[in-house]
C-alpha cells in the first residue's frame, strides 16, 4: 500500500507524441540484446549491494525468465533471500482489485461507468459528498474526490477483525473535491472497489481473489488476509523475513496489520507475482479472462494528462515514461517493504522488484528504467512560454484536507521557482520546458520525471503528476498558516516558561493564569501524542479521546480568559500577564479549531 511519504514533489514533462506511445511498438529483445540486459541488471544489484537489505527481481521477455535474488531477508540472523522468501507486496495489491473489476465487467456483472451507489447495500454509508455519481472509473483512475488519512491504513495491535464494509464506513475519509476533476491517489477508492467484487459476486473478496485469480494461475504461495491467516505457510515464512530501513537498519516492529487489506495486504513469494505478470503480457489474458479484448482493454489509458494524448493511468495501471512506449504497472510501500510491477505488451516485456526496505527506490525504480530505457521525449515546435505562470506553492491532492491530519500537508509543500527565462526549479530539481505547459527533469527516475502543468477548471494553477494532482496554495494563506503555527509554538514556549517560574517562586497570586498556562502545556503534550501516535500505526479509534480531551481545552479557556477578562474590568487594572494569558489562549484554541484537533 502506498502511504503518505515526505519525499520531493516532482514535476512532470510533455512525453512524446502519441506516435512514440502507440504506434511504436519494440520488438522482443534479441538474445544478444537480453544478455546484455542480464549483465546490466547484475551489475546493477551489484552496484548497490551495500545499501540493499534484500530483494527478489524477475524480469520476463516472452519466454526469457530472469531470476535475481540478492541480499538478506533477515541480516541479523543471515537469512538470505531465496524463492522461498514472502514479500509484502503493497500497493500492487490493487491490481488484484482491477482484475477482479474487469473480469466481473466482462461477466456484464458491472458497468464501468454506472454509479458505484447502484452495486452498494441501501444503508452503506458512502463517503460521497457533491451529489455526482462516483463511477468504478473514477475509482481506478483515483478522481473520485476522496481524501487521505494517517490512521488506521497501518495498525500494530488491533482489537478484533473487521469486516471491509466495517472498516469501509468507520474510515475517517471525505469526498473533498468534485467527482472527476482532481486525481488524488485513494486507499479508500481501491478498498471501496474491493467491497462491490464481494458485493456484486456474493463471495468474501479474498475468497473471490482465491478462486478466480490465484487457483487459475497456480499462486500457491501468495495470502490477501492481512495477518495471513488465509494461508499459514505464508505467515509462518512472514516471520522468517524483516524490515529495514534505507540505510538498512532494522525496523521494529515490522509486523503490522492494514484494515483496508485490498489495498495493500498481499504478502507472497516472487515466484507467484510472476504468474500473475507473465498472464497480464500474455495476448490473451488466459486464464483471467475468457475475451482477449478484455486484456486489451485492461491496459488501454482510462486518463490522459490534462490537454494532452500523454496517458496517465489505464484502469489502476500508472504510465511509466520509458523508450519503450506504453509501458503500465504499480509500485507499492508498506512500513518495512517497497515493490514496483511494470509490464509492455507490445514487447511482451515485465518487471518485477519486491524488497524489504521502507521507500526504497533505487531498485523499485531503477530497475524498471535500465528495463525499459531512460525516457527521451521530443521537443514541440510552439513558441515556449515564459516559467514564471507557474511559480508559486504547491500541495500534493493525496493529504488529508479535513481533520487534524490536514496540518502534515504543511509539510509537503513544494516551490516552485523560474529558472532563467523558460525552466523551471524545484526541491533542487532542475526542469527543462518541453513544449508550454511541460517540463521534464532528467535528475530522477522516470516514474517521476513526466509532469504535464494544466490550469483546472476553475482557473487555478494546478500541476499533474502520476498519482496526485498538486495544488496551488496562495502565498498568503502559506504564510498565515505557518504563521499561527509559529505562534503556537511561541505561546506554549511563554507558557512553559511561566509555569517553571511560578513553580520555582511558589508565587499563585493569580491562580486563572497559572491554570491556563498549566493547560496551555498539558494541551500542547496532547497534540504532540496525537501527532506521534498518528505516525505510528495506530486507529483512529484510538486518539479519540485525546482529540476529546482538546474541546474540554477550549471549553476551559474560553471560561477562565472570561474569568481573566471580567477580573481586571472590575479592578479596572489591566495587567500585562493577564492580556499575554488571554492570548495565548486565543492563539492555542485558533489553531486547534483551525486545525481541527478535536475530531
Amino acid at each position: 500500500m502506498s502511504i503518505p511519504v515526505s519525499r520531493p514533489v516532482r514535476l512532470f514533462g510533455f512525453a512524446s507524441l502519441i506516435l512514440i506511445l502507440f504506434l511504436f511498438h519494440p520488438s522482443a529483445f534479441a538474445a544478444s540484446d537480453q544478455q546484455v540486459l542480464e549483465g546490466q541488471l547484475e551489475d546493477y544489484l551489484k552496484e548497490h549491494e551495500d545499501t540493499t537489505a534484500g530483494a527478489a527481481v524477475i524480469m520476463v521477455n516472452h519466454d526469457e525468465i530472469l531470476y535475481l535474488m540478492d541480499g538478506y531477508a533477515d541480516r541479523e540472523k543471515q537469512i538470505r533471500v531465496d524463492e522461498e522468501t514472502v514479500f509484502e507486496w503493497g500497493s500492487i495489491s490493487k491490481v488484484l482489485v482491477w482484475i477482479s473489476v474487469f473480469q466481473l465487467a466482462e461477466a456484464g456483472k458491472i458497468d464501468l461507468n454506472e454509479d458505484v451507489a447502484h452495486y452498494l447495500p441501501p444503508d452503506f454509508r458512502l463517503k460521497e459528498s457533491d451529489g455526482r455519481p462516483v463511477t468504478m472509473t473514477h475509482l481506478m483512475n483515483h478522481t473520485a474526490g476522496f481524501d487521505d488519512s494517517y490512521t488506521d491504513l497501518m495498525v500494530l495491535n488491533p482489537f478484533e477483525k473487521t469486516s471491509l464494509r466495517g472498516v469501509l464506513e468507520a474510515a475517517d475519509i471525505r469526498q473533498v473535491f468534485p467527482t472527476g476533476q482532481v486525481v488524488a491517489y485513494s486507499n479508500y477508492g481501491a478498498a471501496l472497489a474491493a467491497y462491490i467484487v464481494e458485493e456484486v459476486s456474493g463471495m468474501d473478496y479474498r475468497e473471490y481473489v482465491r478462486t478466480h485469480i490465484f487457483e487459475p494461475l497456480y499462486m500457491t504461495k501468495t495470502a490477501i488476509d492481512p495477518e495471513q491467516d488465509d494461508h499459514p505457510w505464508v505467515k509462518k515464512q512472514r516471520r522468517k523475513i524483516q524490515g529495514y530501513t534505507e540505510d538498512r537498519q532494522l525496523i521494529e516492529p515490522n509486523r503490522y496489520v492494514i484494515p483496508m487489506y485490498p489495498a495493500g495486504s498481499v504478502t507472497g513469494v516472487a515466484g507467484d507475482l510472476q504468474k500473475l505478470m507473465q498472464s497480464l503480457l500474455s495476448e490473451d489474458g488466459d486464464p483471467l479472462f475468457q475475451d482477449p479484448q478484455t486484456i486489451d482493454s485492461l491496459f488501454w489509458p482510462s486518463l490522459y494528462y490534462p490537454g494532452t494524448d500523454v496517458p496517465r493511468v489505464a484502469n489502476g495501471l500508472f504510465f511509466l515514461p520509458s523508450a519503450s512506449g506504453s509501458t503500465f504497472g504499480h509500485g507499492g510501500n508498506t512500513f518495512a517493504f517497497s515493490s514496483s510491477i511494470f509490464m509492455n505488451r507490445a514487447s511482451g516485456t515485465g518487471v518485477l522488484v519486491l524488497t524489504n526496505m521502507a521507500y526504497e527506490s533505487t531498485l523499485t525504480l531503477g530497475i524498471p528504467e535500465l528495463v525499459f530505457g531512460e525516457y527521451a521525449p521530443r521537443k514541440s515546435d510552439a513558441a515556449p512560454e515564459s516559467s514564471s505562470r507557474w511559480k508559486g506553492i504547491y500541495e500534493p491532492a493525496r493529504v488529508p484536507r479535513h481533520g487534524f491530519s490536514q496540518v502534515y500537508g504543511l509539510f509537503l509543500r513544494s516551490r516552485a521557482e523560474p529558472a532563467g527565462v523558460h525552466d523551471l526549479t524545484m526541491n533542487g530539481l532542475s526542469y527543462s520546458q518541453m513544449m508550454p505547459g511541460a517540463y521534464i527533469t532528467k535528475d530522477d527516475f522516470s516514474a517521476y520525471a513526466l509532469d504535464v502543468y494544466s490550469d483546472d477548471v476553475e482557473g487555478n494553477k494546478l500541476l499533474s503528476s502520476g498519482q496526485s494532482d498538486l495544488l496551488y496554495i496562495p502565498l498568503l494563506q502559506h504564510i498565515l498558516e505557518w504563521g499561527a503555527i509559529v505562534l503556537a509554538l511561541i505561546a506554549v514556549l511563554f507558557s512553559s516558561v511561566f509555569m517553571v517560574f511560578i513553580l520555582l517562586k511558589r508565587k499563585w497570586k493569580n491562580r486563572f493564569a497559572a491554570i491556563q498556562h498549566f493547560l496551555n502545556v498539558l494541551v500542547c503534550l496532547n497534540v504532540a501524542w496525537i501527532l506521534y501516535k498518528a505516525g505510528s500505526m495506530t486507529s483512529y479509534s484510538s486518539i479519540q479521546p485525546f482529540l476529546s480531551a482538546n474541546l474540554l481545552y477550549v471549553v476551559s479557556s474560553f471560561i477562565i480568559s472570561g474569568c481573566l477578562l471580567h477580573q481586571m474590568w472590575k479592578h479596572k487594572k489591566v495587567k500585562l500577564i493577564g492580556i499575554l494569558t488571554v492570548l495565548t489562549a486565543i492563539v492555542l484554541v485558533g489553531n486547534i479549531l483551525y486545525w481541527e484537533f478535536y475530531f
